[in-house]
């Protein structure tokens, strides 16, 4: 039977009140809770029911709510005799927290019910054909809060062993716990000490009374006798078995032994021991050959561990770390003393230029403009009501015996939402034969918000680090970045494969007239692939540690600008490199430690992270996506495994689009995702490369061309308008 894991994920959040972190491992041996980082951990069962499924994870989120962090450690203490004082505890605290998850939410008894009635059909506590009356007293109050009291199973208690059955159906606090587990533990050591030797068959008392042999729990003849002891388990129990605060729920495989500070198995810690036939022996030299108290709970733990579906497909989960923005972002006033430090030919200075190709692309821009005032002047008049003021209109009140309408009116318009715009810009080799294109798409959108007073920041993200204490692979520069990391792991364990890199700030809406003018010129002398400063040189394509690093950014700029909604755009050539390792069949999920939500990584291919990352930063920052992917080729047949598939109608449809327009849409976790052809060019005038004697066909062909690119250009600018004005 298949379990929805995503229900029940959120069914134990929801048990437990709070966001715990709820993992479903293929490696994990056993439930368990640890409750001091609140990680649920589940592994992957085979043949498991929905009724089952629920009673386990209702077992350990009520370890969550109810067993402390610390205390019952010392409680156990140190020594030979650890593992079975841990067993006491374990079985006494089990009936107190299940108690309660069951009082907490009643609806879990049918499902404990259910799930007990299935587990004792398959006999996991291996007591089918066994003489119950001889086990020792633990084992029978673990067995009675466990099974009898659903009639499952009838389970007899002397008049004197009745006392702490009340006891255990009564425990509230832990401290009742730890009372009771010393009281139970201590009758078991003085009935060790006067059990006899080994390998005799009973000894008779002084009283006429014929002691067990090692291997009961010590009790006499007279506690299974019909006068003199009572069953919990087909009698009178049975029919109030949902009612009774006793116990009815089951064990989820490891119970206290499981809720270790480390969130590992306590069993795990003492498996060679605990699980073998005979630990009872090896676990205390106080125990006499044959007692083994606890069998039954350990003989569950080991069924339930046999239930994993040893060969299931698990999870692999990956913590997304923070980034240390201080150590990433280069800033633009770092970036101006970088160049102001670096030894530039004056006879290279393209501010000229820059100006030159701004005033070819006002067309564009004022297009942009148009598009944008228009769609916010159609948002502001849906925003918009008229509503009466209740003062009387003169001209209207004369119309008082057959119309209502004499009041004055007015129109209320609600202030429509301020914007901003955050470009990330990829800083690869492989951008080299496109540069100079990106930078001119680039700075069409940063007209644009210039022109409407957008505040924007533009960044590079780059592999190359920036380092302000001396060259690049010295000796300062290792120092400088071993002591100055970029990432915060939440985890040794669960770590995201992340490298390091810079974000920078190559241009902003903070700067200056004389500024802008100056950064314009260097970020054209870049897309020129002139001499550059090295860290400013093109490098590899960390695209996912851009995204992560880039919700932090966005998030600190939309509180220092002040904007309802900001505008995310990535400009790349390609995909970054993995941060989730995976193989075989398990799945890689990525997991947010603050909003403690999960990503599960739904595909294989090229861009399976960064789809989940997008998703992921969409919802912690509330932006708008806009991906625009440059491709430098007359093609896109090289991309048809990154994107289509075995779509072949789909992939058809879209190499036309993309050959007739040079762009095309592509689904994606973005809000819009354009694969543009890298050297399209923004283009106003069809006519200014012809020579004044330029023949009709010559003209024609030019106007053809460049209207076909015109209208290219303002086809991506008004899609990108329409996302922004909203």
């Amino acid at each position: 039977m298949t379990v929805r894991t995503a229900s029940k994920d959120i069914l134990a959040r929801c048990m437990a009140t709070e966001n715990i972190v709820v993992e479903h491992r293929a490696d994990a041996e056993t439930a368990y809770f640890d409750v001091k980082n609140r990680v649920l951990c589940l592994p992957v069962w085979k043949d498991m029911d929905s009724a089952t499924y629920d009673m386990l994870v209702g077992h350990e989120v009520s370890h969550a709510l109810h067993t402390p962090d610390e205390g019952w450690q010392e409680w156990i203490g140190e020594g030979t005799d650890a593992p079975l004082r841990k067993q006491f505890l374990n079985v006494v605290e089990d009936a107190r927290i299940e108690r309660l998850i069951k009082a907490m939410f009643p609806g879990l008894r049918r499902d404990f019910a259910s799930a007990y009635a299935s587990l004792h059909d398959r006999d996991l506590f291996q007591i089918d054909g066994q003489d119950i009356s001889t086990y020792a007293l633990l084992d029978r109050l673990n067995l009675h809060f466990k099974i009898g009291l659903f009639g499952l199973e009838a389970i007899s208690f002397s008049s004197d062993e009745e006392v702490f059955v009340e006891r255990m159906a009564e425990t509230e606090t832990f401290e009742e716990v730890c009372a009771l587990a010393q009281d139970l533990y201590e009758r078991h050591v003085d009935e060790q000490e006067d059990a006899p030797e080994a390998g005799t068959e009973g000894i008779e008392g002084e009283s006429g009374e014929t002691q067990e042999t090692p291997g009961g729990a010590g009790e006499s003849d007279d506690d299974s006798s019909d006068e003199e002891s009572t069953g919990s388990g087909s009698g009178d129990q049975e029919s109030d078995g949902d009612e009774t605060d006793g116990d009815e729920s089951g064990d989820s495989g490891q119970s206290m032994e499981d809720d270790t500070d480390d969130g590992e198995s306590a069993d795990s810690e003492s498996s060679d021991s605990s699980d073998s036939a005979d630990s009872g022996q090896e676990q205390s030299e106080n125990i006499a050959p044959g007692s083994d108290p606890g069998k039954t709970q350990r003989a569950f733990d080991d069924a339930v561990n046999n239930l994993r579906d040893e060969e299931g497909k698990g999870n692999l989960y990956f913590d997304l770390p923070k980034p240390n923005l201080d150590n990433i972002v280069v800033d633009f006033p770092v970036v101006d003393s970088i160049w102001n430090n670096y030894h530039c030919d004056s006879r290279f200075d393209y501010g000229a230029d820059v100006k030159t190709y701004l005033n070819s692309t006002k067309a564009i821009v004022n297009h942009m403009v148009q598009e944008f005032q228009r769609k916010q002047a159609a948002e502001s008049f849906k925003r918009s009501e008229t509503a009466k003021t209740g003062i009387l209109d003169t001209v209207k009140m004369t119309n008082y015996r057959w119309s209502e309408d004499i009041f004055l009116r007015n129109e209320v318009h609600y202030d429509g939402k301020n914007h901003g715009v955050v470009l990330i810009l990829d800083w690869s080799g492989s951008m080299h034969p496109i540069l100079k294109d990106t930078v001119e798409q680039l700075l069409v959108l940063t007209e644009f918000c210039r022109k409407m007073n957008v505040p924007f920041e533009v960044y590079a993200f780059s592999s190359n680090r920036y380092c302000p204490t001396g060259d690049r692979w010295g000796d300062d520069w290792h120092d400088w970045c071993k002591n100055n990391q970029q990432w915060d792991h939440v985890s040794d364990d669960n770590r995201c494969s992340v490298s390091d890199f810079s974000l920078y700030n190559l241009l902003s809406s903070r700067m200056n007239k004389a500024q802008m003018t100056t950064a314009l010129a260097r970020l054209w002398r870049l897309g020129l692939n002139g001499n550059s400063p090295s860290c400013l040189s093109l490098g590899a394509t960390p695209l996912n540690e851009a995204i992560i690093a880039g919700a932090e950014v966005v998030n600190r700029f939309q509180q220092a600008n002040g904007v309802d909604i900001v505008n995310t755009v990535f400009l790349t050539d390609g995909e970054g490199g993995g941060i989730t390792s995976r193989w075989g069949g398990d799945a890689a999920v990525l997991r947010d430690s603050e909003t403690k939500k999960q990503y599960i990584v739904k595909s294989r291919g090229y861009s399976a992270d960064t789809e989940t990352l997008l998703e992921w930063f969409k919802d912690r920052t509330g932006s708008t996506t806009i991906g625009i992917r440059l491709h430098p080729e007359k093609s896109i047949k090289s991309l048809r495994w990154n994107f289509w598939g075995n779509d072949d109608e789909a992939f058809e449809t879209a190499c036309v689009e993309y050959k007739k327009n040079n762009f095309v849409c592509i689904d994606s976790n973005y809000d819009a995702y354009f694969l543009v052809k890298g050297d399209l060019k923004v283009e106003t005038d069809a006519m200014e490369s012809l020579s004044d004697d330029a023949s009709y066909t010559r003209i024609k062909n030019a106007f053809i061309k460049g209207g076909t690119r015109k209208k290219s250009s303002r086809v991506i600018a008004t899609r990108i308008v329409d996302l922004i004005a909203v």
